[in-house]
């Protein structure tokens, strides 16, 4: 009787340390995300701004928005100039400023590959410019490998990937707040093409939620940035309505994206660099 009561314990101990080790990445995400949302109240601090505001109340009547990042930075899939071009025209519309695109996206970054492009003087001189600096990064690195050594190699190779991942981002942040300290950075979240009954289903998502968090402690500490929940807009319950291919948005896709960055903008409170 009592080998059998050790036996259940320990089985219980793992069974929670199991789901703690799924469902700790997401639980720190809302945490982040909770923190960030100006609550609308009377007692709210009057000196607290929304992103959105920050555009509005700016002296400037112009803004550039650069794009970095892969072919969901770049568009594909879109026929209206992706995500970007959507976000552009919803904050012209709100603000009544102009805000002029330069897309720099390229279909296959990596996040090494983003932070190479990031070295060349051409691209950090627009990032000078850029009030505004959106990225979409990071599907690409485990994606390359499962295509060029299998998904096996993926598989054994994944902490080694994600802890390239994370320096990445962080030196990608870093890189680009050396040459430009005030700009709004607004990452996107990795979103789930896999299908909710697939097998697999549950692996994906814990592999989105872990790097999903390295964007979000990333961005926490270079601010002004947001991070966009775009895994709740891209719901895998509807997917074929704002799937292009297997992997990248159509137009619907990316109106959404544009629309969830918009809620951001308008939800979050802006933080001065540091």
């Amino acid at each position: 009787m009592k080998k059998r009561y050790i036996v259940s314990l320990l089985l219980l101990f793992i069974i929670i340390g199991t789901a703690g080790w799924y469902y700790y990445p997401q639980y720190k995400i809302n945490q982040i995300k909770e923190a960030s949302v100006i609550v609308k109240s009377e007692n709210k601090d009057k000196g607290q701004i929304t992103y959105l505001d920050y555009f509005k109340d700016s002296p400037k009547s112009t803004f550039s928005h650069l794009v970095l990042g892969d072919s969901v930075a770049q568009g594909r899939g879109s026929e209206e100039g992706g995500f970007a071009q959507k976000v552009n025209t919803n904050l012209q519309s709100l603000t009544d400023k102009t805000f002029v695109l330069e897309n720099q996206g390229i279909s296959g970054a990596t996040s090494q590959g983003l932070l190479n492009q990031l070295r060349i003087a051409a691209v950090q001189e627009s990032v000078k410019k850029a009030d505004i600096i959106s990225i979409n990064i990071g599907g690409n690195d485990l994606v390359q490998i499962a295509k060029e050594e299998g998904p096996l190699k993926a598989i054994q190779s994944y902490d080694e990937v994600k802890t390239g991942y994370e320096q990445n981002l962080e030196d990608i942040f870093e890189l680009i707040r050396k040459h430009n300290p005030d700009a709004v950075l607004v990452l996107n979240e990795l979103y789930n093409v896999v299908k909710s009954e697939k097998n697999y289903y549950p692996a994906t998502e814990k592999l989105l939620n872990d790097w999903n968090l390295i964007a979000y402690e990333t961005a926490l500490s270079h601010q002004p940035s947001v991070v966009v929940p775009v895994s709740d807009a891209l719901q895998t319950e509807d997917i074929d309505k704002w799937l292009y291919d297997s992997i990248h948005p159509n137009d619907e896709g990316y109106d959404r994206i544009a629309e969830k960055t918009i809620t951001t903008f308008q939800n979050h409170s802006y933080k001065k660099a540091q």
